[in-house]
């Protein structure tokens, strides 16, 4: 025997499903701006490096590395 669906429960079970669907996609859009950030943190610290490097300026390429380090850990999470 073939079971029916009256369109009411059509209708609900769409929007439930589009609602999910429209769930995952702001996740994942929130996960590309994220990193997006993080690669032009990525890419504004290395340049700061290189500033520290022509500087002579130990004590801030040390403390950049580690921001940078810690920027690329998040990126490879």
């Amino acid at each position: 025997m073939k079971k029916d669906n009256s369109y009411a429960e059509l209708t609900k079970a769409y929007a439930r499903a589009n609602k999910q669907e429209k769930f995952v996609q702001s996740i994942y859009i929130d996960l590309l701006i994220q990193e997006a950030l993080l690669m032009e943190k990525r890419k504004k610290l290395k340049d700061e490096i290189d500033q520290a490097i022509d500087q002579n300026d130990k004590e801030s390429f040390m403390d950049l590395s580690q921001k940078l380090n810690e920027v690329e850990q998040q990126l490879n999470a």
